[in-house]
């Protein structure tokens, strides 16, 4: 009777053990995720003409650095950063990490398709612990 329960544990073992050794590529989270969508529309009516632009006039609650020329050098979310020790809050382009906020200054906000900014566990979950602050993702029209 104990080896009837074992097979049945291991066969039982061995479906789970597929089921969860199975590749998945990272899904497209839709907007319903915790945190913002902003939509080209919106980017429209700020009238901003660069995506760091975009993201100071329609991006609420983080803070956007600049040097003393007015060069993009920093973005973190208010209130956040001090306590969680975290710089700066990852921005993406077209599921590509932006390096360089420079970048943003020289891109067109007319290219944006929309702007999300998730929060929380959802970005934690997707894009590691250097989004404790959040991350913001820019979908850009001709981007996948």
């Amino acid at each position: 009777m104990a080896t009837i329960g074992t097979k049945v544990v291991l066969s039982v073992l061995a479906a789970l053990l597929l089921t969860a050794c199975g590749i998945r590529p990272r899904p497209n989270l839709p907007d319903a995720q915790a945190g913002t969508v902003i939509t080209a529309e919106q980017i429209f009516a700020s009238e901003a003409t660069t995506m760091w632009e975009a993201l100071r006039r329609t991006v609420r609650y983080a803070n956007f650095g600049e040097s003393s020329s007015g060069d993009p050098v920093r973005v973190h979310r208010r209130g956040f950063s001090s306590i969680s020790l975290v710089e700066d809050m990852p921005i993406y382009i077209d599921r590509v990490q932006v390096r360089d906020l420079g970048l943003l200054d020289a891109l067109p906000a007319v290219d944006i398709e929309r702007i999300q900014v998730l929060t929380g566990v959802h970005a934690t979950t997707y894009y590691g612990t250097n989004a404790g602050d959040g991350v913001i993702l820019i979908r850009t029209r001709t981007g996948t």
